[in-house]
């Protein structure tokens, strides 16, 4: 088992340095950046690191968070982490003009912690990343994807992920697939479209855009599904952009006399637990959404802890499950 000493030797910076840092001591940075890296590789007590600094997370959530299957598993994950990690984690709502009154008032000098945004729409995003970059706040978006190399995440690759499914229904003779979703608000419904319209690329064949919905709310998404069952020429397959929103497609068809999937293949992303348990149960794509929340407190700690690390993105995998609804 490592000991202080084994932190002193390998890290090369002093013995009082080292337990002026243990409690919670300012430091030089490159002494601090040294002496962590040899508690990580050794293993010695990591925890200290960030119980002796008084690091929080704030969680930042939308007012409607409870509309995202994924958000229970992702915040036990958070929490999870942080209790290990000896954290505290505040859960916020950070909406419209919140954002930019909170972030205004965040110290920077004074405030040793980051924040960790879940399911916010495209306005609020947009305002947010703004906001977190340009005051240099440690941050981590979760089930987000983006370009920009300031910004980091941890998500899967949801483009690719919406690509392997429709890629699936595919290969199984499916040309008239349905999809309906929220791109102007949601970039994660944006992506997963994108996604859509890759897979048909990927094999050669047209978009048919009369199958392609974007709608603006849930009463909208209703109608709209409603149209598509009614009208002449139904698709032989529907994606789903999540698990609730196949479900429910499930049971509106079959108030029409459709059976899925021998009329109609339903899937669906997420792999949220109702998915096993749905009649006919839901063929889908497996998000780890607690993994994410584990690893997003890691690498938010990386950040904080680490001055020289500017941004961090991770890319986790996703399965396809199959199950009886295709």
């Amino acid at each position: 088992m490592a000991t202080i000493e084994d932190v002193v030797k390998k890290s090369g910076v002093s013995r009082s340095t080292v337990f002026r840092f243990l409690n919670g001591s300012n430091v030089r940075a490159d002494a601090k950046k040294a002496i962590i890296q040899a508690m990580q590789d050794l293993n010695y007590k990591t925890d200290h690191i960030y119980k002796h600094h008084n690091i929080s997370i704030d969680v930042s959530i939308a007012r409607n968070f409870e509309g995202f299957q994924g958000f229970a598993e992702i915040v036990q994950g958070i929490t999870r982490q942080a209790d290990e990690r000896g954290i505290h984690v505040n859960l916020v709502r950070h909406t419209g003009e919140q954002i930019t009154h909170n972030y205004e008032r965040w110290n920077a000098e004074q405030d040793l912690k980051g924040v960790i945004v879940i399911g916010k729409n495209k306005e609020d995003e947009t305002l947010e990343k703004e906001m977190l970059k340009n005051k240099n706040i440690p941050h981590i978006f979760v089930n987000r994807v983006f370009e920009e190399e300031k910004i980091s995440y941890v998500s899967v690759d949801l483009k690719q992920a919406a690509c392997d499914i429709v890629d699936y229904l595919i290969q199984k003779g499916h040309r008239k697939i349905a999809v309906i979703g929220k791109p102007d608000q949601l970039k994660v419904d944006e992506d997963k479209m994108n996604g859509y319209r890759k897979a048909f690329k990927k094999h050669g064949l047209p978009v048919d855009e009369k199958y392609i919905c974007s709608v603006q709310s849930s009463k909208e998404w209703e109608e709209k599904t409603h149209a598509i069952l009614s009208s002449k020429e139904i698709p032989t397959a529907y994606f789903g952009i999540c698990d609730s929103h196949a479900i429910k497609f499930i049971h509106i068809a079959e108030s029409y006399g459709y059976k899925v999937p021998k009329d109609i293949a339903v899937v669906g992303m997420d792999d949220v637990e109702v998915a096993a348990y749905s009649n006919p149960t839901l063929t889908t794509v497996h998000i780890p959404f607690r993994k994410m929340g584990i690893l997003a407190v890691d690498r938010l700690l990386e950040l904080i802890m680490d001055e020289d690390i500017g941004s961090t993105q991770t890319i986790l995998g996703h399965k396809l499950v199959e199950r009886g609804s295709s």
